[in-house]
């Protein structure tokens, strides 16, 4: 007792057959490069905002490098690295910044002497007057 019947089902809209084109493929390809190029492009410009915002603050290089990683981590699984390679960068960017804080602090102290620096000498001498024409015979 089989019953055959003649309903048959084709194949799906989206399916392409070997050797065709797979245009809806493409799309997807297409369509996930730019999601990539706009997650990218947004980093980039809230990077050069937290930058701009960041100057002058004591983790002005800090926090756009915690940014750059935050992207890196997004974008591509690099779960499989060692976790030391994000933390370096950072302590880095902390060291750069601790560094370039304490050079400032160290120049504007109310007890620095700024008579008693070499080149201060220079800045303070008259300059040469210009020399007349009058006692000179060419």
């Amino acid at each position: 007792m089989t019953s055959e019947t003649d309903i048959s089902h084709g194949d799906p809209s989206w399916f392409a057959g070997p050797g065709e084109t797979d245009l809806l493929a493409w799309v997807a390809i297409l369509l996930l490069v730019l999601a990539i190029f706009g997650l990218v492009t947004l980093y980039a410009a809230f990077d050069r905002w937290a930058e701009h915002r960041a100057k002058g603050t004591p983790l002005a290089k800090t926090i756009p490098t915690l940014l750059a990683i935050a992207l890196i981590y997004e974008v591509f699984p690099i779960e499989h690295f060692s976790l030391l390679l994000p933390l370096s960068a950072i302590l880095i960017a902390l060291m750069a910044d601790w560094s370039r804080f304490h050079s400032l602090i160290g120049v504007s102290t109310p007890g620095h002497d700024e008579t008693a620096h070499p080149d201060a000498s220079i800045a303070a001498a008259p300059a040469d007057p210009v020399p007349s024409d009058k006692g000179s015979a060419l």
